[in-house]
Formats: C-alpha cells, structure tokens, sequence
C-alpha cells in the first residue's frame, strides 16, 4: 500500500534531483570565488611586474626595452602558466617611465576569459652634482 501510495505522489527520485541541482550549484559557486581569488592574485602579480620594470628603467641611462623584459620576466617566474599570454610594453616622454603588463589569468569559470592589465608609473633619476 505504501508504494502505491509513492508511486501516485510522483515524487520517486526527487531527491536525486534535488542533490544534483544542489551539488552543480555549489560546484559553480566555489568556481566563481577561485576565479575571483585569480584574478585578484594575478593584478597583484602585474602589478609588481610593472612596478619592477619601472624602477629598473627610472635610473639613467633609461632601458625601456630591458624593464619590459625584466617585468615578463617577473610575471613568469611569479605564476608559472596560470597567468598566460603576457603582453608588456614600456614607454618613457623623458620625465616619466611607464610600464604596462597585459595578461590573461587562467579561467576556472567555462567558457570565461578575463584579461588583466595594470600600470606603472616613475619617475626618472635625475642624478646632479
């Protein structure tokens, strides 16, 4: 009488159900906060990339070119392959040195990119007698 009486309900497998729904849920949740937690580590990253590469090129003679390495470098060699793709230019008007680190962050969330990029910027050395 008791499966009978299941049976009529229709609710035979619903918590199967529910459970799946429930699991792929937190499943995603916990996906979007390790993506999160990347991508805030990997601008921390560019961002000291750039600033190394900045005060490598703010002491004469200015090396722009050698800080943007230094700055790949940097980046490389802090992450390893989680942060890919880096694009890192220099840029100096003479008073000012600029370096930029462009960089994609590894993607825990399907079918998401997220390119990161930060700035930074020095002065450069006036050395005076």
């Amino acid at each position: 009488m008791n499966r009978v009486a299941e049976l009529r309900t229709g609710e035979r497998g619903d918590d199967t159900i529910s459970a799946a729904l429930i699991i792929s849920t937190l499943m995603v949740a916990a996906l979007t906060v390790f993506q999160l937690v990347a991508v805030f580590l990997g601008r921390t990253i560019a961002l000291e990339a750039a600033r190394d590469g900045a005060d490598r090129a703010r002491i004469p003679p200015v090396d722009v070119t050698g800080a943007a390495q230094q700055a790949a470098a940097y980046a490389r060699n802090a992450t390893g392959t989680w942060l890919s793709h880096a694009d890192v230019s220099g840029y100096s008007d003479g008073d000012v040195v600029r370096v930029t680190v462009t960089a994609e962050v590894a993607s825990f969330v399907p079918f998401l990119t997220v390119r990161i990029s930060q700035t930074a910027a020095a002065p450069i050395e006036r050395i005076q007698p």
